[in-house]
């Protein structure tokens, strides 16, 4: 069907998938990929809300290779004053309006619209299949369980394509091979509470604090690599519970994000992190409690013949040399392990904001090159 994509991507953002809710979202598309000869399987997770998140998984084929394309339903919230309502899918002067329009509803409509358009024109020997989770935006554990579930069927992927919205300026100028680690923590610091009119009497919690704070800033965790920038400390909080301005508190805390390259895993860092912590903590005699919460490790995947066949496949439809980083947050490749894989999708320019829309001429685009990734790949 002609611009199937657009029809598709209409008939997705219809459905209100905020946080893991499913809405029949999942089973509108077990349907649709039934139809064209793939053995579907819901699998679940933890939801947000008491119930399950449903996470679907595809496959259409038995042999090798084995390329795998991966999305989510999920969608962020942030609904109101917006000019077109979020979950219509309104087409307007060649846009499609929408809550996941680009992030990343959009997307999946141009690999599934793609895909059904490829084994309809052409007999191949491989297999294709799809994982698209609930709950990407939030709890992170759907993906991880379809991976859990392929381990036991003792299925192996052999190249994957994440359609999250890599693209910047247009479509396919940036592709994702990697993203940096994610690791938040906490850092809380005991003094002795005390009259601040008393110096000698308290140990105050706020200086040490503040050593630390400054001393973690000071220091430079690395220069970066190829494809990924310095990994960065930032102090995103700092609290400390105090009614009164002439009492010392007993204690103080601060919350930290750290993204972090290639160079490192979160081990590392954290026992590197916890030394200077310690050290500071120590000379001003203070006691700490150090938490920590990793999102992701950094990973990449080395460019290999598949990347330089979608950068040359990217090159030849739209004109673009891509250029391969690893910027961005975090996302469900994390999941993927050693699988190879690349972050190929839409327009990131109204993501996660009121009133995102991704132009039809990108969803063409983007379709097109999905067909001629699978048409080279097989």
């Amino acid at each position: 069907m002609k611009n199937l994509e657009i029809k598709l991507a209409q008939e997705l953002i219809r459905f209100p998938t905020i946080k893991t809710e499913d809405k029949g979202i999942m089973k509108f598309l077990s349907k649709k990929l039934s139809s064209n000869g793939f053995r579907c399987k819901i699998i679940k997770s933890k939801g947000t809300r008491k119930k399950p998140a449903l996470n679907l998984y595809a496959k259409l084929g038995s042999s090798k290779p084995h390329i795998n394309f991966l999305g989510h339903t999920d969608v962020v919230a942030n609904l109101n004053n917006w000019k077109i309502p979020p979950f219509k899918g309104v087409l307007k002067k060649g846009y499609l309006n929408g809550r996941g329009s680009q992030d990343m509803k959009g997307g999946i409509a141009c690999f599934i619209s793609a895909i059904s358009n490829f084994i309809k024109n052409k007999n191949f020997k491989g297999s294709i299949s799809i994982i698209i989770a609930a709950d990407e935006e939030t709890t992170g554990l759907g993906t991880p369980a379809v991976i859990k579930y392929l381990k036991r069927r003792g299925e192996k992927i052999d190249f994957s394509i994440i359609a999250e919205p890599s693209s910047n300026r247009s479509i396919g100028d940036e592709i994702r091979i990697g993203r940096r680690g994610s690791m938040n923590g906490t850092i809380v610091v005991y003094g002795k509470s005390g009259h601040s009119a008393f110096y000698g009497s308290y140990i105050n919690p706020c200086t040490a604090l503040a050593k630390i704070i400054a001393r973690l800033k000071s220091i430079s965790l690395d220069k970066g690599t190829k494809f990924m920038p310095p990994s960065n400390l930032e102090f995103t909080k700092m609290d400390v519970e105090n009614l009164s301005e002439n009492v010392v508190p007993q204690s103080a805390s601060a919350k930290f994000n750290v993204r972090f390259n290639s160079k490192h895993k979160s081990s590392s860092l954290k026992k590197k992190l916890n030394k200077i912590i310690n050290i500071v903590a120590k000379k001003e005699n203070c006691k700490t409690r150090i938490e920590y919460k990793v999102s992701g490790e950094a990973f990449y995947t080395k460019p290999n013949k598949e990347i330089n066949m979608v950068k040359k496949i990217v090159k030849k439809i739209t004109g673009n040399s891509t250029k391969l980083n690893c910027r961005g947050g975090t996302s469900d490749s994390r999941f993927l392990g050693s699988i190879p894989r690349l972050e190929l999708g839409l327009r990131n320019n109204s993501i996660h904001m009121v009133d995102e829309r991704t132009s039809i001429s990108d969803l063409k685009k983007l379709t097109k090159i999905y067909y001629n990734i699978l048409e080279n790949y097989f």
